[in-house]
């Protein structure tokens, strides 16, 4: 059995700061190596500056390649999250992108991930590996494919200048009627545990004297409370502990009807 996980955290973009994702990924190492005994050896941690889009990239080709029946494979990732023009307009309704922003974001298409470049990757991963992939990210709900409260951002990114060829061409997007139903995700042998729906935004927070994002500190106290619990029963009980805490998201899961069945990061 092998055993890998990629742990993206940014705080430091350029114009746009965050304060818990660091937080989220360190709380998350602590974690995954002393509960689920992963090797501090099995972990890759891209902070801050590191995490380009190119150093993203490269570590999810890490993540996934050679994985075969019995691995484990972890994916989390804490920071901005986007919505952007899509370039494939089949089985896009509301003509959108998701993507997740790297520390060299910059709107244009060479500084993005979107969720078809993370579809195509997973899309490798065989039956029988137990891969979980968390995004404490705002749009997150579709990766797989108001007022502010205080001491309270959100983790997407704001939108350009309005002469920016980008904002344009979104606000198009955004006219397409998205009253029809979405053609559903392809799926995939794995577990989304996202930060929010779609439409939403993602909580970067300040929780019991420290920051951390809303999604992953509550899943964190869900799985301390019960390692072996299914997968399901633990994004359902914090839905419910995100809502008590007065945040608006809606975490989800979605995928592999197997993972999901099982306990976090659990080959039974």
């Amino acid at each position: 059995m092998t055993d890998r996980a990629l742990l993206v955290g940014i705080n430091k973009y350029p114009g746009a700061p965050l304060n818990g994702c660091i937080n989220d990924i360190n709380d998350m190492a602590t974690y995954i190596t002393s509960v689920c005994k992963f090797a501090p050896t099995a972990i890759k941690s891209l902070k801050d500056k590191a995490a380009t889009t190119a150093a993203i990239l490269s570590g999810l080709q890490w993540l996934v390649t050679g994985a075969k029946v019995g691995d484990r494979l972890f994916f989390h990732y804490s920071g901005h999250g986007a919505q952007v023009p899509t370039k494939t307009p089949a089985g896009e309704v509301d003509g959108l992108d998701e993507v997740i922003c790297p520390v060299d974001f910059d709107w244009s298409d060479k500084r993005l991930i979107r969720d078809k470049q993370f579809r195509a990757l997973f899309a490798t991963i065989p039956t029988g590996v137990e891969f979980v992939w968390l995004s404490d990210s705002c749009h997150s709900g579709d990766l797989s494919k108001g007022m502010p409260k205080p001491h309270v951002t959100h983790r997407v990114m704001p939108l350009p200048d309005v002469s920016h060829p980008v904002h344009a061409d979104l606000a198009k997007a955004r006219e397409v009627l998205r009253t029809k139903k979405a053609a559903a995700p392809a799926a995939f042998n794995g577990a989304l545990i996202s930060g929010c729906k779609s439409s939403q935004t993602s909580a970067d927070a300040y929780i019991n004297g420290r920051y951390n994002g809303a999604c992953t500190y509550y899943l964190l106290q869900e799985l301390r409370k019960n390692p072996k619990a299914k997968l399901t029963d633990v994004v359902i009980r914090m839905d419910a502990a995100v809502k008590a805490a007065g945040f608006e998201q809606v975490p989800g899961l979605e995928g592999s009807a197997i993972v999901e069945s099982r306990a976090f990061l659990s080959l039974t």
